[in-house]
């Protein structure tokens, strides 16, 4: 909604179909101009990614046989649970639904945003296109109870690291006019939110270890308008890594690695603050855990206990 309310055309993707009726009469009712944006819905499983394929080539036919400008991946569900106790369907299952959804619609968008122009054809100016990614703050700082989720959402990351790189190539053979280079530049993001208010969330709680819980008290769940009323304003500043609360921000610094800063010096002196932080942050968390189950038992038994 908050794309809608800045004047944007949206198209929106889910499985379900009463669900996108739903969803596509709010963004409408959020237009900033009803009369001149357009606004459509598609059903598909992004699971497969023939689907993924097929959902690209539906929004390009509709958008004028134009490609859109911005691709968002936001698809996927959290099912915590011990790891051991989790069935591997499920581990599968959360692979497809989080990782595999972004992956085959960022390589569907990608093919089509990358093609070069003709030989001699002198490629059109176009404004820059981006590439999101929805990852989660878990990737961070994992904590037990999400296995099942957060090595799906850290692939996620591995992957849009992996691109924000790979797409410099493309970017790169704009600047030479000598070479067959796509029509416009492509910047990647990701955002990495935290507890989201939703339906799902309201189920996650009722399946997640108390372990888990009591391990993420520091999570105050934000309305789904305000991850994306700051994700939006970190996009429109540029920013790669986009957090959508403090702790988040923290947590994000303790862990940056390899992954381009969004402001070299703040994030550089950010990071050592917070590693200084997380020397106590760490074993505190271990020592949780090690407690929970000197005090309930395993996994299994110790839940039956505070039941």
């Amino acid at each position: 909604m908050e794309l809608a309310r800045k004047g944007a055309n949206v198209v929106i993707v889910s499985r379900t179909v009463e669900k996108l009726e739903a969803a596509i009469k709010e963004i409408k009712a959020a237009a900033f101009n009803s009369t001149s944006q357009r606004f459509h819905y598609i059903s598909a499983d992004l699971r497969d990614a023939d689907e993924a394929d097929r959902m690209l080539s539906e929004v390009t036919a509709w958008n004028n046989d134009m490609p859109p400008d911005i691709m968002w991946c936001c698809a996927g569900q959290s099912l915590p649970g011990y790891f051991v106790n989790t069935s591997p369907q499920t581990l599968k299952d959360q692979m497809d639904t989080v990782y595999w959804t972004a992956a085959f619609t960022a390589h569907a968008t990608l093919k089509r945003w990358l093609v070069a122009a003709s030989p001699g054809q002198k490629p059109e100016i176009m404004r820059r296109r981006h590439l999101i990614f929805t990852s989660s703050a878990a990737v961070f700082v994992p904590i037990p109870g999400y296995g099942p989720y957060t090595p799906a959402k850290a692939a996620m990351r591995a992957l849009s690291d992996t691109l924000v790189q790979e797409i410099e190539v493309y970017n790169g053979a704009r600047t030479n006019p000598r070479n067959i280079a796509p029509p416009a530049d492509v910047k990647v993001h990701i955002i990495y939110p935290m507890g989201i208010l939703s339906p799902g969330f309201t189920y996650e709680q009722q399946i997640k270890p108390e372990l888990t819980k009591l391990m993420e008290e520091a999570d105050k769940p934000q309305t789904p308008e305000e991850v994306a009323r700051i994700s939006i304003k970190g996009l429109e500043r540029g920013e790669y890594m986009i957090t959508t609360m403090l702790v988040g921000t923290l947590m994000k610094a303790s862990a940056m690695g390899a992954s381009p800063r969004n402001y070299s010096i703040r994030d550089t002196v950010t990071s050592w603050v917070s590693s200084l932080a997380f020397l106590y942050v760490i074993p505190d968390l271990t020592s949780k855990a090690w407690n929970w189950g000197r005090k309930y038992g395993v996994p299994e038994a110790s839940e039956r206990r505070r039941s």
